[in-house]
């Protein structure tokens, strides 16, 4: 073995280690200097993202970009970058807020822990030099090595592990995430706008709330985000108007469904606009779409029906 990898010896003070592995190893036991690998130079990784574009005060990215970066990361930026109304220097740093977490963030000067909360960062225009990169701080400390540890106190179960397949449980979080930016737009949630032209089908009581009183004046009916339930173009209750109308001696209406409780006739009862044919045999009920149960004389008949 070379003297100079048996260890540190005082006429060697000043020379380089020729293999520090073997050294290390030599000094501590086999195996250390793998150990200390994993914590060499943790205070120094960084993640970065190229500007891409801006809008509304937000950091834009297109799709292709497969993660961001999120609320609270600490990040500078390469060189110093103007925008229209403010200057970002390499030697400051920022704090990630208002993330979507896929394709958008805003910047801060303070992060959300501060006694006055985050305070964004209007960007806008084009900045100077067009082309720089946003730089994230992923420094490794003490907490996150002790995040390590098994808890003293089990989950209900009793088990606690980590994840054995990460690259299979990034490629199942992935998926997830692409159903639920599938479904959310195709669901109605309170609170978010939504336009569809889907064909809406509900049982029981339709309710708008109007918590912003727009409907407490004629000024804010044309408000776009003013609620209400619409037949046709009508808001219902808020006018004399009706989706029904009178032709001739009938009631037409733009509904294609309509329910009829009780419908109750007093008097003789003439049906017209249906030929009507004697059949002496017996009648094939699947050739017909729907029955319409009336009582006579206290007897209930179906009369068979055809769309």
């Amino acid at each position: 073995m070379a003297r100079q990898n048996q260890g540190y010896r005082k006429d060697l003070n000043l020379d380089e280690t020729t293999i520090d592995v073997q050294a290390l190893n030599n000094l501590a036991g086999a195996g250390i200097a793998a150990d200390l690998r994993i914590i060499q130079n943790n205070l120094r990784n960084t993640s970065t993202l190229a500007y891409n574009s801006n809008s509304n005060g937000f950091f834009t990215f297109p799709d292709s970009v497969e993660a961001i970066f999120t609320n609270d990361d600490v990040v500078s930026v390469g060189t110093t970058v103007s925008f229209t109304s403010v200057t970002l220097e390499p030697s400051i740093d920022y704090f990630i807020c208002n993330s979507d977490g896929e394709s958008s963030f805003k910047i801060s000067t303070t992060p959300s822990t501060s006694d006055v909360g985050i305070t964004p960062i209007t960007i806008s225009g084009t900045p100077s030099p067009t082309s720089f990169d946003i730089i994230r701080k992923n420094p490794v400390h003490k907490e996150n090595l002790i995040n390590y540890i098994p808890p003293e106190v089990q989950d209900a179960v009793g088990e606690f592990s980590w994840t054995s397949d990460l690259n299979s449980d990034f490629d199942s979080t992935a998926g997830n995430i692409d159903s639920a930016k599938y479904f959310i737009g195709r669901k109605y949630q309170n609170g978010f706008d939504l336009t569809t032209d889907r064909e809406v089908k509900y049982e029981g009581v339709v309710t708008s709330a109007d918590p912003a009183n727009l409907n407490s004046g004629t000024s804010g009916l044309a408000n776009p985000k003013s609620p209400g339930v619409f037949i046709g173009d009508t808001r219902a209750f808020s006018s004399n108007d009706q989706p029904w109308t009178e032709t001739g001696s009938s009631l037409q209406t733009q509904s294609s469904e309509v329910s009829v409780g009780d419908l109750t006739f007093i008097g003789d009862v003439k049906i017209e606009g249906i030929t009507a044919t004697n059949q002496s045999s017996n009648v094939n009920p699947t050739s017909y779409t729907h029955k319409l149960p009336v009582v006579i004389d206290g007897v209930t008949y179906f009369i068979l029906l055809q769309q």
